[in-house]
């Protein structure tokens, strides 16, 4: 009994001398998504504000409660798939750093919103203006009238989305970085 374990702390004691790690790759993610954001396992106004985020992206994170469940590890998945991201469903520096670029992108739309007239007591959205934020479903519709596959008209960006705006992008000119800036939108509003 006491060579055996003897056995195995010599084991151990070589694997970490040579630097190999045998934490699992899930406890690794855990623990960098701890340092980033905090605990996972509590209300966290960090996870909340990821999943308003990935919400006002078109993924489904489940409430917006700041707890991290199935949904929102599910959504955090797909947001990564569609960045071209390692799909771990944990939130790492590449991750974070995405998604609060998402943020900032949406404010800065937000702050240019223009809806136009009043008519009969409601606001007209004016989709041929640059500062108009489209909603996801506008943007797919608009890209398979103008002749690009964004896949199925579901309301989520996702990679074949990201790929036909780039595509569309590519087609006139512009940047193809994925992004439906206003640049982009002044285009492609053309074919709502």
């Amino acid at each position: 009994m006491r060579n055996k374990y003897y056995f195995i702390v010599s084991i151990l004691a070589i694997l970490s001398f040579y630097g190999c790690n045998i934490v699992p790759k899930s406890v690794q993610y855990q623990r960098e998504e701890e340092k980033l954001i905090g605990s996972a396992d509590i209300i966290n106004p960090k996870i909340e504000e990821v999943q308003v985020i990935l919400k006002s992206e078109g993924y489904e994170p489940g409430n917006t409660d700041g707890r991290m469940g199935k949904e929102t590890r599910d959504a955090i998945k797909a947001f990564q798939e569609s960045m071209g991201l390692k799909s771990t469903g944990y939130i790492d520096k590449i991750t974070l750093t995405q998604v609060e670029d998402s943020r900032r992108a949406r404010e800065i739309l937000e702050s240019k919103k223009d809806y136009g007239l009043k008519a009969k007591g409601t606001m007209q959205r004016n989709p041929t203006k640059a500062e108009f934020r489209p909603t996801a479903k506008e943007i797919q519709a608009a890209l398979k009238n103008a002749g690009f596959n964004p896949g199925s008209i579901d309301g989520k960006i996702g990679p074949r989305t990201r790929q036909a705006i780039k595509d569309f992008q590519k087609s006139k000119g512009l940047v193809p970085d994925g992004v439906v800036g206003p640049k982009t939108w002044t285009s492609l509003g053309r074919y709502l």
